[in-house]
């Protein structure tokens, strides 16, 4: 029997997000697939939760700043 590897390639894709008013680390919410290329349209209202386990601060980020984040050390 042979058990193929799993990838161990990092994950280059870009993702939208903002960073936590809490805690500050990035709250990450979308894939950017125009890879940096096209302008972001907020939507109406925008209210995330902190992936931080320690944190899970939940606000709405409607009029935060938008940025484009690559995860960092993050296997697929």
């Amino acid at each position: 029997m042979h058990i193929s590897q799993w990838s161990k390639s990092v994950d280059t894709r870009w993702y939208l997000g903002v960073l936590c008013q809490k805690c500050k680390e990035p709250i990450l919410f979308a894939l950017d697939r125009s890879e940096g290329e096209a302008p972001f349209v907020p939507a109406a209202k925008l209210v995330l939760t902190c992936s931080q386990t320690e944190c899970r601060h939940r606000a709405d980020y409607s009029t935060a700043k938008v940025s484009r984040f690559q995860k960092k050390g993050q296997l697929r």
